[in-house]
């Protein structure tokens, strides 16, 4: 029977792919576990469907990672932050805050695309990780006294 897989089977398939498993294993486990559904033509056009938005979606990621990749080569997006004598900080600059300096910038970036490594809490230029999907890149901020 040619069922569409719903989510990850191990040693069947990957999610949203059509593959043939026996009648038993299907009707008796994965379809009533939600696991699949039967292949029919409808299920197949829904799913079709379903694989070009993700692909479009994909590509638009793509796109936006690209633009904020040289848009940060080209700019430094720079934080201020409170520090004491030392130039060191209580409060580590997070993510949100690298997003709203960049904004500030005029740089466009989503959240989860910008990955700290490890706490920033020290005046000076440190690397941050520029992540979607399958494509990584690291940028430089300066951290400054407020």
């Amino acid at each position: 029977m040619k069922v569409i897989l719903l989510q990850d089977v191990a040693k069947i398939g990957r999610r949203y792919t059509v593959v043939e498993v026996p009648d038993g294993y299907a009707l008796n486990k994965l379809i009533p576990k939600k696991m699949a559904e039967q292949a029919s033509p409808a299920n197949l056009k829904k799913i079709e469907k379903f694989q070009a938005e993700i692909a479009s979606s994909k590509s638009a990621d793509n796109d936006k990672f690209e633009a904020a990749k040289v848009a940060l080569s080209e700019k430094k997006v720079q934080i201020a932050i409170e520090v004491n004598e030392k130039g060191h900080s209580f409060k580590a600059v997070h993510e949100q805050d690298i997003v709203e300096a960049a904004t500030a910038a005029g740089i466009k970036l989503d959240l989860a695309m910008v990955k700290v490594n490890s706490p920033i809490k020290a005046v000076g230029e440190h690397q941050v990780g520029l992540v979607s999907a399958d494509q990584k890149a690291e940028f430089t901020i300066e951290v400054i006294k407020k």
